[in-house]
């Protein structure tokens, strides 16, 4: 149990303040986790390819519709994760227990509240005009997805309590486990086989949601630990505060908004291709299944970069902060760039990965792998770009710079990338590979935006901690 419940004052200074080792100790168990997940996600897609087509066509844009309705409600509960990082680097740790609670209430009561959004979701996908036997698909993957949509967002806050201090060994433990779960859930559910149910691309929803589930009972178990409680009062402090909830709002809504603001210009993007047709639409969600193996284990990479951020300001070392930052970005810049020569190299491979065997299937995977080729070669070129997004908006988190971060979104998401991919596919009829180099363009621009933003120095001037009191 040591991983779980270690006390603050046996963490010796082990490492340079600000340095590689330092980083990379923390980073590399959420890397691990988001990677494990990032692999089951690729695992039920490529699953899902094999059964067909238009089951990977009709499973990422459901999926992102889901969390696009969840988002706002994850980014609240995610921001926990701040304030413990804070509350932990400035020795409050009795307040660290308190403020996981109301992450938690706030994701009880947020999961309960989706549950009204969930007919909108259903009829959304009539809206979109995709072809009937992709939408009758995605509304079995949304609906099962988004009635489990409770437990992604209870994560949010309950693994903040080990990320914000640090303990990412334990979330990487967790969700691995989770995800060796999800695996053989997922094979089983989706084709039927171990005595298992062939329910297809509804297998696929459930085997996530059932691993998902797994992960919040057991972060439940470790934080009512004897130990956790004796500590930072994860039993004692069992109770709503007023106070500290509406900090939590003030400094969690704006990034719960700019969630929802990023993922919804996403979820535009990926449907307004699917008006273009099955192919365009199986060629992008292979793409992004491909690029989510450089993407999402970087998430995890955000998420450090946000503690030691959050710790050294909580120790108002504000000097340190920016030495992390930047040593964050070199890590995250050499991982991003990997993958992107991956992409030069050995597109069509990549794409030849996901051709299945399935004789009903109506999609042309040759046609499949000429769009997908040159969208990787695309996607390579905005890596750098990712990369400086992923830190520094880590960065903002960490210090509480949330108000920029939405606004950024509201601008450049809705009032310049969103547009333009209207124009782009339904104005001037340019196709899919026109409406990717809009995108690399967006991401471009929004990378430089956050360059600005972190060298400007605003970030050093939040006081998210009361100076009294919590």
């Amino acid at each position: 149990m040591s991983h779980f419940t270690d006390m603050p004052h046996q963490q010796p200074m082990r490492y340079a303040p600000g340095g590689f080792k330092e980083f990379l100790v923390l980073a590399y168990p959420l890397i691990l986790s988001n990677a494990s997940m990032t692999i089951m996600h690729f695992m039920d897609r490529l699953f899902l390819s094999w059964y067909g087509p238009e089951e990977i066509a009709a499973s990422l844009p459901a999926g992102i519709l889901a969390f696009t309705f969840l988002y706002f409600f994850i980014g609240v509960s995610q921001y926990t994760n701040t304030f413990v990082a804070q509350y932990y680097g400035a020795n409050r740790y009795s307040l660290i227990g308190m403020i996981v609670w109301q992450g938690v209430f706030f994701s009880l009561i947020g999961g309960l509240f989706s549950l009204l959004l969930l007919p909108v979701g259903i009829r959304f996908f009539d809206w979109a005009g995709l072809s009937p036997d992709i939408v009758h698909l995605q509304k079995i993957y949304f609906t099962t997805i988004y009635t489990g949509g409770v437990f992604f967002i209870l994560n949010g806050a309950l693994s903040s309590f080990f990320s914000g201090r640090g303990k990412t060994f334990s979330i990487m433990v967790i969700t691995i486990t989770a995800n060796v779960i999800n695996a053989i859930l997922d094979y089983g559910l989706i084709f039927g086989v171990w005595g298992f149910p062939r329910w297809g691309i509804r297998g696929a929803a459930v085997a996530t949601v059932v691993s998902t589930a797994f992960m919040s009972f057991i972060y439940l178990i470790l934080i009512l630990h004897s130990s956790n409680d004796r500590i930072f009062y994860t039993r004692k402090t069992f109770r709503f505060d007023g106070d500290m909830m509406l900090r939590l709002l003030r400094y969690g809504t704006p990034t719960g908004i700019q969630f929802v603001l990023d993922i919804g210009a996403f979820t535009a993007f990926v449907f307004l291709i699917g008006r273009l047709g099955n192919v365009e639409l199986a060629a992008s969600n292979i793409v992004l299944s491909i690029n989510s193996l450089a993407f999402w284990p970087m998430e995890g990479a955000s998420i450090a970069t946000a503690t030691l951020i959050g710790q050294y300001i909580g120790r108002n070392n504000y000097r340190i902060a920016e030495k992390s930052a930047y040593t964050a970005l070199i890590a995250v810049e050499t991982y991003m760039l990997f993958f992107a020569l991956i992409y030069f190299l050995f597109p069509q491979a990549l794409m030849e990965l996901f051709r299945g065997d399935n004789p009903n299937t109506t999609v042309s995977f040759t046609e499949v792998v000429h769009y997908g080729s040159q969208i990787l070669i695309l996607v390579a070129l905005y890596q750098i770009s990712d990369a400086v997004i992923l830190t520094f908006s880590g960065v903002l988190r960490g210090a509480g710079d949330t108000t920029f971060a939405m606004w950024t979104s509201v601008c450049c998401s809705w009032l310049f990338f969103v547009p333009g991919i209207y124009l782009v596919l339904s104005v001037f009829k340019l196709g899919v590979i026109a409406a990717w180099i809009w995108a690399t363009i967006y991401l471009t621009l929004l990378g430089f935006i956050y360059i600005k933003r972190f060298r400007s120095g605003y970030w050093k001037t939040i006081n998210l901690m009361s100076k009294t009191g919590h």
